[in-house]
């Protein structure tokens, strides 16, 4: 009774509302197709960046204590305290003198704000999972750094690795104001396109716009699961010495 209770509550909170979003007519917007562009490219750079900078920040705060240690992690934490939207005005004027304003690079920027405190956060937790004297071990066993990090520590850090991209991917794709504000219109992601079509009555546009808004996590985080499956097959065909014997 319990299930069915879930699974009805699921259905009415999250695929009923969905049902309003299906076009009458499928058609293409060649508006989109640069938005899109755009957006996929943010998407990926973005990703990439909180990963790099997330993976040093969360190791450095999950194993290391003192003062310095703190202190970074309050202020990597800032945003989470501080309204974005706020930070975003000081920032658009400082992006103004250095002509980032209206830039790719100065939008990618702003936009490790909203995602890179969630970042540090999980890559913390995972660190701590893990324990330092499971890395300690996985040091003894590989010494090379890079094969310790695709055979070892990547894989045991598979859930956190995922949990980053989904949640960067929806936070970009949401951010309409930090975008409308930096990017000033000329730098264009799909959520420019969302708001302006529904305020504009556009129906048809609007529900196409919130399909690929919908969709574009989906895509990543499917994307991701096949890289993720072919990376541990990979990794336990060679550590089960398969990949040596079928290569004789």
């Amino acid at each position: 009774m319990k299930k069915i209770s879930v699974i009805v509550f699921v259905v009415l909170l999250f695929i009923l509302p969905l049902i309003g979003l299906i076009p009458g007519e499928w058609s293409w917007n060649p508006r989109l197709e640069a938005t899109l562009g755009t957006t996929v490219t943010m998407i990926c750079v973005v990703v990439l960046l909180n990963h790099l900078f997330g993976y040093m920040a969360g190791k450095a705060i999950a194993f290391q204590t003192g003062k310095r240690v703190r202190v970074a992690e309050f202020l990597i934490s800032l945003p989470l305290f501080v309204p974005i939207l706020l930070l975003s005005f000081g920032l658009y004027l400082t992006w103004i003198r250095l002509g980032l304003a209206d830039q790719f690079l100065g939008v990618l920027l702003v936009l490790l704000l909203p995602t890179l405190p969630y970042t540090v956060r999980l890559y913390t937790n995972g660190f701590q999972a893990l324990g330092e004297r499971m890395l300690e071990q996985m040091v003894l066993i590989e010494g090379n750094r890079f094969k310790r990090w695709f055979y070892l520590t990547g894989p045991m850090l598979r859930s956190t690795l995922q949990s980053v991209t989904l949640l960067v991917t929806v936070i970009t794709i949401s951010q309409y104001a930090l975008v409308a504000l930096i990017g000033g219109g000329i730098v264009r992601m799909i959520a420019l396109e969302v708001f302006p079509a529904y305020s504009g009555n556009s129906q048809e546009a609007a529900r196409l716009a919130t399909l690929w808004l919908i969709g574009l996590p989906v895509f990543f985080y499917a994307l991701q699961a096949v890289i993720f499956s072919s990376w541990i097959r990979i990794v336990r065909r060679r550590l089960n010495g398969s990949h040596d014997t079928t290569g004789q």
